[in-house]
């Protein structure tokens, strides 16, 4: 069963995004307590502070809304912010760190999301930016069909 373990809004600015990360964290590690869960929890919260970080940093809102929900398989992380339409799964591949001299001046941010989760949505709803993050929190020590 999906439970919902927490919800915020904040004011988007920097150190309520650190605040944010801190209550996440331990919401999530109180819900998933399982052997190799503790990877997962950091994968998804890297990816979810970045979000809320780029929220701060572009969007302009004046508001930031979160909420976390907790299932047998996964966590979904949802942040949602008022304001223009911006989507930030559009160019999400990671730049070649070898090509150092081309390194572009920003987009590490989107591009290490989605290495760092499962699956992003967005969408645009009622002057709506909705940004849904999911992270499969089952381990292989989870299994039970033998993989």
């Amino acid at each position: 069963m999906d439970e919902k373990i927490i919800t915020l809004k904040f004011k988007p600015v920097f150190e309520n995004v650190d605040s944010a990360r801190i209550a996440v964290h331990n919401a999530c590690r109180e819900r998933y307590q399982q052997p190799g869960s503790d990877p997962l929890i950091s994968d998804l919260l890297l990816a979810a502070t970045e979000a809320m970080n780029n929220a701060v940093e572009h969007s302009g809102a004046k508001e930031v809304e979160i909420e976390v929900i907790a299932g047998p398989q996964g966590i979904v992380f949802r942040m949602i912010t008022a304001g223009d339409r911006f989507d930030p799964t559009a160019g999400t591949a990671f730049p070649d760190l070898d090509a150092a001299e081309e390194l572009p001046e920003g987009g590490f941010g989107r591009a290490l999301i989605a290495e760092m989760v499962d699956s992003e949505k967005y969408e645009y709803s009622e002057g709506r930016n909705i940004l849904t993050l999911e992270k499969n929190m089952i381990t292989k020590e989870d299994r039970t069909d033998g993989d």
